[in-house]
């Protein structure tokens, strides 16, 4: 390692912060503001991520937000309402996690005509998410005003491709 000449300048310090985390609560207060204030509904993930980046950074430049950690705080927020698009893709492997909340998935199990129990797909402990062999995958978040003001915990409407889920045993 060569010597340091003397009069050098410092070591620069390191490079500044590129973005800001803004706190659940900001994120939720922000995602209400722009449903409120602007329009009633937003077709996209990425219209929706956009209009609340330009709420929060009127107040910090540096802030930063996700779709997905915006979606899933979107689900718990009073008087935000999610609807999900989805679409039918092969595959048959088991999800580990929901697509849509990030909670685990419990089996959706049917009995069969000799009194066994066989699992048919598996759905969502929190959102209404739920799949069978032909994977239902999400393709469109909308997110729109809710109009009661309560908690709208992952409200689906589903593809006129899918059917209703079926039935779980106890």
């Amino acid at each position: 390692m060569p010597a340091k000449a003397e009069g050098a300048p410092p070591p620069a310090e390191g490079p500044s912060a590129r973005f800001h985390r803004p706190s659940a609560d900001e994120v939720r207060r922000a995602a209400r503001r722009v449903l409120r204030g602007g329009r009633a509904t937003y077709p996209s993930q990425a219209a929706f991520r956009a209009a609340v980046l330009d709420v929060l950074r009127r107040d910090d430049p540096l802030a930063g937000v996700s779709g997905t950690r915006l979606r899933r705080l979107a689900m718990e927020t009073p008087g935000v309402r999610l609807s999900v698009h989805y679409t039918e893709r092969p595959g048959s492997d088991a999800l580990a996690a929901c697509p849509v909340c990030g909670s685990e998935l419990r089996p959706i199990r049917n009995r069969t005509l000799t009194g066994d129990s066989v699992v048919i797909g598996q759905q969502c402990s929190r959102c209404r998410y739920w799949t069978h062999h032909p994977r239902r995958v999400p393709t469109r978040y909308i997110f729109a005003r809710g109009t009661d003001g309560r908690q709208s915990v992952g409200r689906s409407s589903v593809s006129p491709l899918s059917t209703r889920p079926p039935e779980t045993l106890r």
